[in-house]
């Protein structure tokens, strides 16, 4: 059911508050004005505490115009004769004040046997507890592709502009501003065509360029440089099959073959065992958008205000699927979900993320990864929620190996007369990190050392230097690695 099909059975069902969540207040005026009109021309009102009440959001009406407290304003709607709609903007800042709740509330009663309804227009989903129960919530989510194609014709018509793209450019430009706003859209496509004179491949560019922009302005969601090759992981050759596997997913042929989007995975594992890596290095393999989650971003200090900016990241998401949504260090961010301590805060924020993960259908890929399986909340782990739970354990003989020849080769692309085995022995315990810090011991010591090339030797004075977290938290890995054996899958394929 679209959103203006719900609105439209909840006004004819005489419901007398609705809540209509967006932050695109001119788009929301538009829908509510074409209900109003199909719906045998009701009147419709538009008010804030700053202009008053307007016929339509132009002024001229019968019910006093002018600047108006909010409690007046509830009060002229109750004693409004005529069948009626009301868009009351920006009001959430009064659920603060006692009586203007206790006047909704009247509402709720008295305009149940009339044809009026009041529709709380607002860019929070934030309701009273007293209104919380009994006022339906809708929210308008961005503009889908049909809406942003139908714009961007009406913006090259309207500016009389030529467009030298074919159709699966224009394809491809449209589905690029899927994420923005229909206000933002707009701004995109009207400053490409002022820049160019004219609508071609350029348009593209700019239109990702300032939606990156756009993103970053939100804070919570930023694009993320897939820099990293699955390539330059070394080790984890289980997590990197299964990658592989589902490289194309996403493509229509996967569709057509009947296979279901995969979800996402959860990676616990040792720190510096390279979690976080795996998630770059999958957005290069399957050359997808990135998009990396602030989650202590989310928590903001007004009531409802962190769930609502937890849905708009995920809509977001959703919006430029087919993407990677990464969640780095999950398990620090909901720590306090079993706690008190921030008055449930943690725990509706991560109850809107569980049921987003496990009832969404968009093709948002997920990678959350942690190393405290004490800090995760064991809702997160039920089956449903993740395609796979991977386990990282420090690396192997073999794979230090790899590792050695990955960092190697990154600062010494043609010197290769390192003894690797050697090396791997030495470095028994030591994560990824911890080996690419060896290296890094080395060379500092070998450039101080008349600035000689450094040597096998002086990589293994270097990770002697460095001390491993095997021994710093020991008693900490043994118990991640007991808990994993029997509930994760290895990432690692040699096991140990």
């Amino acid at each position: 059911m679209d959103v203006r099909e719900e609105l439209s059975i909840l006004i004819r069902s005489r419901q007398p508050l609705i809540s209509l969540v967006t932050g695109e207040e001119e788009r929301a005026g538009d829908l509510l004005r074409a209900l109003a009109e199909e719906l045998n021309h009701r009147e419709l009102f538009f008010w804030n505490t700053v202009s008053g009440f307007r016929r339509n959001g132009k002024g001229g009406n019968p019910l006093e115009e002018g600047r108006m407290d909010p409690l007046t304003a509830l009060q002229r709607i109750e004693g409004y004769k005529e069948d009626a709609l009301f868009v009351l903007e920006d009001f959430h800042p009064y659920f603060e004040e006692p009586v203007v709740v206790r006047q909704l509330r009247n509402l709720l009663y008295t305009l149940r046997s009339s044809r009026k309804t009041v529709v709380l227009l607002s860019p929070l989903g934030k309701l009273p507890p007293e209104l919380r129960d009994d006022v339906p919530q809708v929210f308008l989510p961005l503009p889908g592709y049909a809406n942003l194609k139908e714009l961007l014709d009406s913006v090259c018509e309207g500016r009389d502009v030529k467009s030298n793209l074919n159709r699966e450019a224009e394809e491809k430009l449209v589905k690029s501003a899927l994420g923005l706003s229909e206000s933002q859209a707009r701004g995109v496509f009207v400053q490409s065509i002022l820049k160019h004179k004219v609508l071609d491949q350029s348009a593209l560019q700019l239109v990702l360029s300032e939606k990156q922009k756009i993103i970053k302005k939100e804070e919570i969601l930023e694009f993320f440089p897939s820099r990293e090759k699955i390539s330059d992981i070394g080790g984890l050759d289980n997590l990197k099959d299964w990658l592989k596997k589902r490289d194309k997913a996403f493509s229509r042929r996967a569709k057509d073959y009947g296979l279901p989007n995969p979800k996402g995975i959860l990676i616990i594992g040792v720190q510096g065992t390279g979690k976080s890596l795996t998630a770059k290095a999958t957005s290069a393999l399957w050359r997808l958008p990135l998009l990396r989650m602030d989650l202590g971003k989310v928590f903001g200090s007004l009531v409802g205000e962190s769930e609502e900016r937890m849905r708009k990241a995920l809509l977001l998401a959703e919006t430029i699927s087919p993407c990677i949504l990464w969640i780095d260090e999950i398990d620090k961010a909901f720590a306090s979900v079993t706690s008190a301590g921030d008055s449930g805060t943690s725990a509706r924020v991560f109850g809107t993320f569980l049921t987003w993960l496990q009832e969404k259908e968009s093709p948002v890929f997920v990678i959350a990864t942690g190393n405290d399986i004490s800090n995760l909340p064991p809702e997160l782990m039920r089956k449903g929620r993740f395609d796979e739970i991977f386990f990282v354990d420090l690396p192997t003989y073999d794979e230090r190996m790899e590792i050695f020849r990955v960092h190697l080769s990154r600062v010494r692309p043609v010197i290769r007369d390192y003894d690797i085995a050697l090396l791997a022995g030495e470095t028994e315990g030591y994560s990824g990190a911890e080996i690419e810090q060896a290296i890094i011991n080395a060379m500092y010591n070998a450039f101080d050392d008349e600035e000689r090339e450094f040597t096998t030797a002086d990589v293994v004075q270097g990770a002697r230097e460095v001390v491993p977290i095997i021994k710093l938290m020991h008693e900490r890995i043994e118990k991640l690695r007991a808990w994993a054996e029997e509930r994760t899958r290895k990432a690692n394929r040699i096991q140990r």
